[in-house]
């Protein structure tokens, strides 16, 4: 059992990390796209 919440907490804690990691390298859709053909 101890194990298992060990994982549980593992995977929590590597999800929130991933979550502000892209947060932080992802840029904006209306950077990403702005091109001269591009209307947003």
């Amino acid at each position: 059992m101890k194990a298992f919440l060990l994982g549980c907490v593992a995977a929590l804690v590597i999800a929130i990390a991933g979550m502000e990691i892209l947060n932080r390298v992802q840029e904006p859709v209306a950077q990403a796209f702005a091109t001269s053909a591009v209307r947003l």
